[in-house]
């Protein structure tokens, strides 16, 4: 089994890990109390538990992607991602970008995002943190699964001298920073969307619009 493919199966049990804590934490029966919000469970030791395996898997996601991106760099044909989307004749700009170029990187680039993000959403998400971590962890969870399935550092039986090259429609400079500006706004819409959900399940509107 390839590295980069053992990197995001840690990430994925780090994100269960972190998920399953967050779970832990959560209380839906009674969401309210004397008509407020009922507040998080206070239980520092699982929160810092359920931070700490967000932030290894946001650290493997990273290592991964820093993995793929060296793999692209550096030629080697051998990964069938790498032989299907560049070669040595690429410009730098362009063999940076066909770490976008196909499906399996694009899904890597997207939850390296949602990681990224992530870390910053653990310190703003305040009261709703439990149950919006839980949902961040679970859309997460999917695109990992789905990365170790179709992973983009499978390897070809033999090693080709060139790759095959990058599709002449990507050949573009505003193909270079479109991908990445489009993952950047679907990363982001998770976040508003765990929060709703978690505001939903505590019935806190009104904190929630605020």
């Amino acid at each position: 089994m390839q590295f980069g493919t053992i990197l995001i199966i840690f990430a994925l049990v780090a994100t269960l890990f972190s998920g399953w804590q967050y779970f832990s934490l959560i209380q839906l029966a009674n969401p309210r109390k004397n008509g407020k919000p009922k507040q998080p469970v206070n239980n520092p030791q699982s929160y810092k538990l359920a931070r700490s395996g967000f932030y290894a898997m946001a650290a493997l996601v990273s290592a991964a992607s820093i993995l793929l991106m060296y793999l692209l760099l550096s030629h080697q044909f051998q990964v069938e991602y790498v032989y299907r989307y560049s070669s040595r004749s690429l410009p730098l700009g362009y063999l940076v970008s066909t770490f976008w170029a196909g499906q399996e990187g694009s899904f890597l680039l997207w939850a390296l995002l949602i990681a990224l993000m992530g870390l910053i959403f653990t310190k703003t998400a305040r009261q709703f943190e439990a149950v919006a971590m839980l949902v961040v962890n679970v859309v997460q969870g999917f695109f990992l699964a789905i990365l170790i399935k179709a992973s983009p550092f499978a390897l070809l039986p033999q090693t080709p001298a060139d790759g095959a090259g990058l599709n002449p429609l990507l050949q573009d400079p505003w193909m270079v920073i479109h991908p990445p500006m489009l993952f950047i706004g679907y990363a982001a819409v998770t976040f508003p969307f765990a929060l709703a959900v978690a505001a939903l399940a505590r019935r806190a509107y009104k904190e929630f619009i605020a």
